[in-house]
């Protein structure tokens, strides 16, 4: 966000699926991996520039942040 008044609050987990990608949106992200699921539980996977396994390295990635969370 570039207006100095405005604060950026932390990622929230009440998100719709627009604000998380809105929110995501403003970083200054390289590459992205989206997982997402509709009301009929069908799994919807879209991704920038990656292969497979790069897309795996970076769920582990996500794996990991998760993890390390739920131990503080």
């Amino acid at each position: 966000m570039k207006n100095p008044n405005v604060i950026s609050l932390p990622a929230s987990t009440n998100y719709t699926a627009e604000q998380a990608i809105a929110s995501a949106s403003e970083m200054p992200l390289a590459d992205v991996l989206i997982v997402g699921y509709d009301v009929d539980d069908a799994l919807y996977v879209r991704s920038s520039r990656m292969t497979r396994a790069e897309a795996l390295f970076l769920l582990e990635k996500a794996k990991e942040w998760v993890l390390d969370k739920e131990q503080r």
